[in-house]
């Protein structure tokens, strides 16, 4: 009896973050002891799904994804980011708020400029245009740094898109030049201005 050769079973490989994903240990992932006593009922107990991404969701409530959607849904985006997904440096700021602190930072951001998340949140992103962490001034600055810096606080005070090159600093000291793309959004029935930042160092 003549058989029909069948093709071989190919499983399509999983991209880094999903591989990532799918490795990750969450802190609260501990197994209960052999003698350990179940007191409340299964049912109700939280559970973290382990198909979550670390990182998506930040502890001031951010919702990363819902942030990303936001900003590739605009309306008349007047700057071009390109390809942009989770593993880009990123921070969002209030923009209600004084200063424009920063809420959330990714681990990406950490990585870029050598500071924790816990270090970042809170602060003006102009700790950034400095050694130091306050603004530097003017006088300390060249021409076209200080150029940048005024285009950007104009952008942000007008609520405006804008993307440029500033000069940067890590936590090391080192200097670097950030491609700087900030895009401010309003997300849905929520009345905050915020402002998303992308950043990419570019030397």
């Amino acid at each position: 009896m003549f058989t029909v050769p069948r093709a071989p079973i190919t499983v399509p490989s999983m991209n880094p973050w999903e591989a990532h994903a799918l490795a990750h240990n969450f802190p609260n992932d501990i197994p209960p002891a052999a003698d350990e006593t179940q007191t409340t009922n299964p049912r109700f107990q939280p559970r973290q799904d382990p198909i979550i991404y670390p990182g998506l969701y930040s502890a001031t409530g951010i919702d990363v994804m819902t942030v990303l959607f936001s900003v590739f849904a605009r309306p008349n985006p007047q700057i071009e980011l390109g390809p942009v997904d989770c593993s880009a440096a990123l921070t969002v700021s209030n923009l209600d708020l004084p200063g424009n602190p920063i809420i959330y930072a990714n681990e990406a951001f950490s990585q870029l400029t050598g500071y924790t998340v816990k270090e970042v949140v809170g602060r003006n992103p102009s700790f950034l245009q400095s050694l130091q962490s306050f603004y530097p001034s003017p006088d300390s600055l060249n021409g076209q740094e200080s150029q940048a810096i005024q285009r950007l606080d104009q952008a942000v005070a007008d609520r405006n898109e804008i993307q440029l090159y500033i000069t940067n600093y890590k936590k090391n000291g080192q200097r670097f030049t950030n491609l700087l793309s900030m895009i401010p959004i309003r997300l849905h029935n929520d009345e905050t201005q915020y402002a998303v930042g992308f950043h990419v160092a570019t030397d």
